[in-house]
């Protein structure tokens, strides 16, 4: 059974969301730039066996945990927006709220719900 919440409901879980949201945002950015250096390095592997082994062991915990925070946001009752993967959708009693934060700015609104 799907959770929906009123807005003031939604309104309540956003000091959870924000922390959340900073996490995903933080992990993914460090999972770009350390796949970057695994691609950068890969010419070079005999030369950087080392070097590359941490990487890929640091890449593995960070991939890890960011699935573990998907799943916390998913018992929660809430969804990373597909178009948007920085926007958290929260489900709400016949529409759907959206909250997302960019450049330091908070934003709630609703989002059209997608019907089948």
């Amino acid at each position: 059974m799907k959770k929906s919440f009123a807005r003031r409901d939604a309104e309540r879980l956003l000091p959870l969301l924000r922390s959340i949201g900073r996490e995903i945002r933080d992990r993914s950015r460090v999972i770009d730039a350390q796949e970057e250096r695994l691609a950068a390095l890969s010419e070079t592997r005999d030369e950087h066996r080392l070097e590359i082994a941490q990487i890929e062991s640091e890449l593995s915990l960070n991939r890890r945990e960011l699935r573990r925070i998907e799943r916390e946001l998913a018992e929660l009752g809430c969804d990373l927006d597909a178009d948007h993967p920085l926007r958290i959708l929260i489900p709400g009693r016949g529409e759907t709220f959206a909250w997302e934060r960019q450049l330091d700015r908070t934003q709630f609104y609703r989002k059209a719900s997608a019907k089948a």
